[in-house]
């Protein structure tokens, strides 16, 4: 065995080490950012959920799924109607009821400008800033080619009204957008 030719009185020296010691927060700072990150991410999504789910006003239109099934159906009635050639005219009153409701005076005349008698009227209408609100009116004949009824439709603002008449074989589907002024609350 060979040993080492230094002598035994002789210390080992270690190299040196810096005087001062890290700063304790430094090894705090990357988790700190990660966990920031994750903390802000999270924040954002809770927020865009809430915005996202609590407004009525973001809402998909009513049936849209099964309108978008029967849309070739729907494509041929609203032919069949322009063959049929009935017109339509809405018109609210100007004042509401305690609970919103206004009356609706749908007049339908055929393609003589006669009044269509004696037929189904149907009406689905929403607000367009609120289309999960949408309301079924059916409507009752007051006059020849008048029909009547009510809907709270008393916000102003463009509302989205989808009507069917149906007169023995003769069926009439229109939709059409109108704009209606607010109405005066009677009390």
């Amino acid at each position: 065995m060979t040993r080492s030719k230094r002598p035994l009185n002789e210390t080992l020296v270690l190299p040196e080490t810096p005087d001062t010691p890290a700063k304790p927060g430094k090894r705090f700072v990357m988790p700190a950012v990660v966990l920031g990150l994750l903390g802000g991410h999270v924040t954002f999504v809770v927020l865009a959920i809430t915005f996202a789910t609590g407004d009525r006003s973001f809402a998909v239109v009513p049936d849209y799924y099964q309108k978008a099934v029967d849309f070739d159906e729907h494509k041929a009635a609203l032919e069949a109607s322009d063959k049929l050639g009935w017109q339509i005219g809405l018109e609210p009153s100007a004042e509401a009821d305690v609970y919103g409701n206004r009356v609706l005076v749908l007049r339908l005349t055929d393609a003589q400008g006669q009044p269509v008698r004696k037929a189904a009227v149907r009406v689905s209408c929403y607000h367009l800033a609120d289309a999960g609100r949408s309301m079924e009116i059916e409507l009752v004949e007051s006059l020849p080619g008048q029909y009547v009824g009510s809907a709270r439709v008393s916000r102003e603002g463009f509302y989205q009204f989808d009507v069917s008449a149906i007169r023995g074989e003769e069926r009439y589907v229109q939709g059409f957008e109108q704009f209606l002024r607010s109405a005066e609350e009677v009390r």
